[in-house]
C-alpha cells in the first residue's frame, strides 16, 4: 500500500481540490433549460391536439348542421307537397316574412298563431298591397280556417267562400232573418248575398250593421255582428261588410227552446245496428221498428219528443229518423235518444240530440225556429214517412 495512503495526516481536500461553485450553476441552469423546452413541447402538443379537436368538432357540428337544414328543407318539401301548395303560395308565405328562411317558413306552415300574426303585420305595414286579396285562399290551403275545429273561432276571416251564414236584421218594427251565403272574402271585408224580393236584390247598403250567425259541426253555433261597408250597385248587389274579432260561441244545448205540437213518425235504428255508419247517412229505411209521437219542443240542437204508450223497446243510445217538412229540410233528421222518462199516463218522455245535421239544413232549423219564436211561422199536422219512402213496419 502506498505511503501517503498509510499516513493520518492527508488531506484530501488539499489533494481533490475544493467544489467549482461555477459549475454547480451551470448545471442548475442546463436543468431548467431543459424543463422549460419539455414545457414549451407540452405546450405546442397541447396547441396542435386542442386545435385538431376544434377542426373536428367544427367539421362535425358544420355536417350537423347541414344535416339539420336537409332534414328542414325535407319537411318543408313534404308540408308542400301535403298541403298542395304552388309556387306562388309559398312565395306569399316568404312574403308574410320578408325572407326564405326555411325554420322560418315551417313555423308559418306550423303554427296558426305565427301565421296570423305575421298577417296582421303584413296588413298593417301595406294595407294595400294587392296580396292581400289571396290571403285567405291561403289560410284555408293551411288548415287554419273555419272549417277545421281544432281551430278555435276567433276572426271572421277565418270563414270560406261558401259559407252558409244566417243573417238578422233588427228592424223598429220586426226583425227580419233570411239565409245568405258568403261570396268572397279578403282581409279587410267580406261579401254577402242579399236576400231577394219579387226575384229582385234588396238594397242593404244604408243599414249599419248585420247580425249573423253560423254553425259548425261537432263544435257549436257562433253569433257576430259586422258593420256594413257599402253594396255594390250592378249584378246580385253583393253587401261588403267589416270583419270582426268580437264573436260570441252558443253551445247547441244552450241554445232556445221552442214549444211546439208536430204529430211525427219516428223510425228507430238501434245502437248496434250503427257502429259502421255514421249518423249523417242513416235513413228510416234502415230502421228496425217505428213509433208515434209529438215533438213538444225543439231547438238547434234537439228536440223533446212525447211518445204515445210504453216504449220499452227503446234505449237509451238509439237512433231516432224522422222528418221537419215545416223547417223546409228535405233530409232525414237523425236524433240519438239521450234520455228516457216514463209518464204516469202512459207515454213516454224520449230526449233527442241532433247528429249529421248538415249545414244548411242547420240554418234552415234556425231560421224556421226564429220563425216560430217570433209567431210568424205555423207548421203543420207531421209527416208521413211511410208514405214518402214506402216503409213498411
Amino acid at each position: 500500500m502506498a505511503e501517503w495512503m498509510r499516513s493520518p495526516n492527508i488531506d484530501f481536500t488539499s489533494r481533490l481540490g475544493s467544489p467549482d461553485l461555477g459549475s454547480l450553476r451551470f448545471r442548475g441552469s442546463a436543468a431548467e433549460g431543459i424543463n422549460s423546452v419539455i414545457a414549451a413541447g407540452l405546450l405546442v402538443v397541447v396547441l396542435i391536439g386542442a386545435a385538431i379537436g376544434a377542426f373536428f368538432y367544427l367539421r362535425s357540428r358544420r355536417r350537423m348542421t347541414e344535416l339539420a337544414e336537409q332534414r328542414e328543407e325535407a319537411r318543408l318539401r313534404l308540408m308542400v307537397t301535403e298541403l298542395n301548395l304552388g309556387r306562388s303560395e309559398v312565395q306569399m308565405l316568404q312574403t308574410l316574412l320578408g325572407g326564405a328562411d326555411t325554420a322560418d317558413l315551417l313555423e308559418l306552415m306550423e303554427s296558426r298563431d305565427t301565421f296570423e300574426a305575421a298577417v296582421q303585420r303584413f296588413r298593417e305595414a301595406q294595407p294595400n298591397h294587392a296580396m292581400l286579396k289571396r290571403i285567405s285562399q291561403l289560410r284555408q290551403r293551411l288548415e287554419y280556417g273555419f272549417s277545421n275545429v281544432r281551430n278555435p273561432f276567433v276572426d271572421t276571416r277565418m270563414l270560406a267562400p261558401g259559407t252558409r251564414l244566417r243573417c238578422r236584421i233588427r228592424l223598429p218594427s220586426r226583425e227580419v232573418s233570411f239565409l245568405t251565403t258568403l261570396l268572397a272574402v279578403n282581409e279587410h271585408q267580406f261579401i254577402i248575398r242579399p236576400p231577394t224580393a219579387k226575384g229582385k236584390p234588396v238594397g242593404l247598403g244604408n243599414l249599419r250593421e248585420l247580425q249573423f250567425r253560423v254553425s259548425r259541426e261537432h263544435d257549436a253555433e257562433y253569433e257576430f255582428t259586422c258593420n256594413v261597408d257599402g253594396q255594390l250597385p250592378t249584378g246580385a248587389k253583393p253587401v261588403m261588410c267589416a270583419h270582426t274579432r268580437d264573436i260570441s260561441r252558443m253551445l247547441f244545448r244552450n241554445a232556445d227552446r221552442i214549444e211546439v205540437g208536430i204529430p211525427t213518425e219516428f223510425y228507430v235504428i238501434r245502437q248496434e245496428f250503427t257502429n259502421e255508419r255514421t249518423a249523417g247517412h242513416l235513413r228510416a229505411l234502415d230502421s228496425q221498428y217505428r213509433f208515434d209521437g209529438e215533438i213538444k219542443d225543439i231547438s238547434i240542437g234537439g228536440a223533446l219528443v212525447l211518445a204515445d204508450g210504453g216504449q220499452d223497446r227503446l234505449h237509451e243510445g238509439d237512433m231516432v229518423v224522422f222528418r221537419l217538412v215545416d223547417a223546409q229540410i228535405k233530409d232525414d233528421v237523425v236524433g240519438q235518444v239521450m234520455g228516457l222518462f216514463a209518464r204516469d199516463d202512459g207515454k213516454t218522455q224520449v230526449h233527442l240530440q241532433f247528429l249529421g245535421l248538415r249545414e244548411l239544413n242547420r240554418l234552415k232549423l234556425g231560421k224556421f225556429l226564429v220563425s216560430l219564436k217570433q209567431g210568424g211561422a205555423t207548421y203543420s199536422q207531421g209527416t208521413k214517412l211511410a208514405q214518402q219512402q214506402n216503409v213498411t213496419r
